[in-house]
């Protein structure tokens, strides 16, 4: 569905190793936390107006994570961006393709801790983590499923 988007044929993204992806995983998880990166999305967090909705204030403080993580950790960088480091090339392109080459290694245990424990920073920061936990205390106290998300 990603490469369909972008136009990028399915049958051009490698396969990767799995040493491969850990490494190239683990420097995301690197930029994740980097001091600078979480500077900014604290920052740009804090100057969200405080909302009588919980939900709309989450929903735009998940919006800034979203645009640090595209915008600062894979393609931001001087003089070369993340992914072009990582070999996949620049730009957008680049980043759907080591999007569509990575999603194989989602699962693996290493690769899932890189990315958990630094995302897990990066909540913390946005102010997140806590909306995040109470969102599913009040789900589990209703008695409703927990909903599920994907990682960008």
């Amino acid at each position: 569905v990603l490469g369909t988007a972008f136009g990028i044929d399915p049958t051009t993204i490698e396969e990767m190793a799995i040493p491969d992806a850990r490494n190239i995983m683990h420097k995301v998880a690197q930029k994740m936390t980097d001091q600078t990166i979480l500077d900014a999305i604290a920052k740009d967090c804090a100057s969200i107006e405080p909302n009588d909705s919980l939900q709309i204030e989450m929903a735009l403080k998940h919006h800034v994570v979203q645009e640090a993580l595209v915008h600062k950790v894979y393609l931001g960088g001087e003089p070369t961006s993340l992914v072009e480091d990582c070999g996949f090339g620049p730009g957008n392109e680049g980043y759907v393709r080591m999007q569509m080459t990575m999603a194989e290694h989602q699962n693996d245990p290493l690769v899932a801790q890189y990315i958990g424990t630094a995302m897990m920073g990066i909540l913390k920061v946005a102010g997140l983590d806590t909306a995040v936990q109470q969102q599913a205390e009040a789900i589990a106290g209703s008695g409703d499923a927990i909903p599920t998300t994907t990682s960008p």
